[in-house]
């Protein structure tokens, strides 16, 4: 599996039914890279996530696209808000 940590800076949501597919745009300070996520969970929790604040750790493997699909999320840098929606799973 290939691991990614970045800045979370836009979420798009490419189809709700009948799965919830979304986007994340993360950038490394140098390269940006597309996180597609085909879980409805965690689909749902990132769009409670405010752009350009969280610095996020995922693991996945690349697809054709070069899109890398997200296996595990994480939040590296949590503060009160997290601590109130909670982290995924």
């Amino acid at each position: 599996m290939e691991e990614y940590r970045g800045l979370l800076e836009k979420t798009i949501l490419l189809q709700e039914k009948p799965i919830m597919m979304s986007l994340l745009i993360m950038s490394d300070g140098e390269e940006k890279t597309e996180v597609l996520i085909k879980d409805r969970y965690l689909s749902g929790y990132v769009f409670r996530l405010p752009e350009n604040k969280y610095m996020i750790h995922i693991e996945g493997r690349r697809n054709k696209r070069n899109q890398l699909v997200a296996k595990h999320f994480e939040i590296m840098n949590p503060d009160e808000y997290i601590k109130i929606i909670g982290a995924p799973e």
